[in-house]
C-alpha cells in the first residue's frame, strides 16, 4: 500500500496550519518581526515541521529553499545563515537545537541575541523558525515585543505522519505560568488548550534524508566541541576574544613561545593556558611579546 506524502490540499501539511503560514507570510510583507518556535521531545518531527513551513514560506515568496544552508544549528551558526539568506535574498531560516543535544549555551546565545537579530533583519522581510526541545527554555523578553507569532507543538508521531497543537503570542503567556507551576513541561500543553490542532506529513525521501544527515552532523559537531572544552582546547580566535588581542598579536605569542597545538579536522587548537600566558604577561609587562 502506498502512503500519500501531501494532503488534499496538496501540501504536506493541513489547511488550519496552512493558514498560519499565510498570515506569517502577510507580517513579513509589512516588515514586522515573526518568528515561529516548534518545539517537541526527540523523533516527534519538529525539525521535520520546520523544513516543511520553511519551504512553504519560501514558495509563497517565490525562491529555492536550500536545505543545507537554511538549516542552521547552534548560536553563531545561525548568524551565520542569517548573513548568507542576505546576501542571497532568501526570506526564512531554520534555526534547529538539534534535538537530544541541545545545549543550554546556544540556546542562551539565541536568547541574548534574538531582539539584535530582529532589529536588523525586520525590515529585511526574514522569518525565523525555531525548533527546540521545550518551549519552556525560550526567554520571555522576545514574546514582550511580540517577535514569537506562534507556537507549534509537536507529539505522539506515528509511522506515517506527526501531530501538532497551534498556541498564539496569548496563550503562550498561559504556557509560561503553567510551567512554572509543573514538574513535568508537557503537562503544561494539557492545562492550556491550543488555537488549533492537526496533522502533517514526511518530508519526501530525497529531502528526509538530506535533513538527516545534516542533522548528524550538527550533533557531531556539538559533541565534539563538547569533548575539546572538557580537554581544555580553544582555538586562536577564541584566545585573542578572551585576552583582548588581535589574531596576528596571538599568532606572533604562539610562535615566538614555540607552542604547539592539536588539529582537529581543519582547525587547530591550543591549550587554554596559553590564554593565562598572555594574561600573565600582559600583567607584568604591560604588553605581549
Amino acid at each position: 500500500m502506498t502512503v500519500s506524502l501531501v494532503y488534499k490540499n496538496g501540501l504536506k501539511i493541513d489547511d488550519k496550519l496552512y493558514g498560519n503560514v499565510k498570515a506569517g507570510v502577510e507580517r513579513i510583507r509589512q516588515k514586522k518581526a515573526s518568528l515561529f518556535i516548534i518545539d517537541g521531545g526527540v523523533g516527534e518531527g519538529k525539525t521535520t515541521l520546520g523544513v516543511i513551513l520553511a519551504m512553504l514560506f519560501a514558495k509563497e515568496f517565490a525562491q529555492e529553499f536550500d536545505i543545507r544552508e537554511q538549516v542552521r544549528q547552534g548560536g553563531s551558526d545561525f548568524l551565520k545563515g542569517m548573513d548568507w539568506c542576505v546576501k542571497n535574498k532568501r526570506n526564512v531560516i531554520v534555526y534547529d537545537e538539534a534535538g537530544d543535544f541541545n545545549t543550554r549555551a546556544s540556546l542562551t546565545y539565541f536568547n541574548q541575541n534574538m531582539n539584535r537579530v530582529f532589529e536588523t533583519y525586520r525590515a529585511l522581510g526574514i522569518v525565523v523558525i525555531l525548533c527546540l526541545p521545550s518551549f519552556a527554555d525560550v526567554d520571555t523578553s522576545i514574546m514582550k515585543k511580540k517577535i514569537s507569532r506562534l507556537l507549534i507543538h509537536c507529539y505522539a508521531r506515528k509511522a506515517n505522519y506527526g501531530n501538532y497543537k497551534v498556541y498564539s503570542l496569548w496563550r503562550m503567556w498561559y504556557l509560561k505560568a503553567k510551567f512554572a507551576k509543573v514538574t513535568v513541561p508537557d503537562d503544561a500543553f494539557r492545562m492550556v488548550t491550543p488555537n488549533v490542532w492537526g496533522h502533517f506529513k514526511d518530508l519526501d525521501p530525497v529531502d528526509s534524508a538530506l535533513l538527516e544527515k545534516l542533522s548528524l552532523k550538527g550533533k557531531r559537531d556539538i559533541v565534539k566541541k563538547g569533548m575539546l572544552n572538557e580537554r581544555g582546547l580553544v582555538t586562536i580566535r577564541e584566545i585573542a576574544k578572551r585576552v583582548g588581542y588581535s589574531l596576528d598579536t596571538v599568532r606572533k605569542y604562539i610562535k615566538d613561545h614555540n607552542l604547539k597545538g592539536e588539529k582537529e579536522g581543519a582547525t587547530l587548537y591550543f591549550d587554554k593556558a596559553v590564554v593565562d600566558g598572555i594574561i600573565r604577561q600582559k600583567e607584568q609587562s604591560g604588553r605581549v611579546s
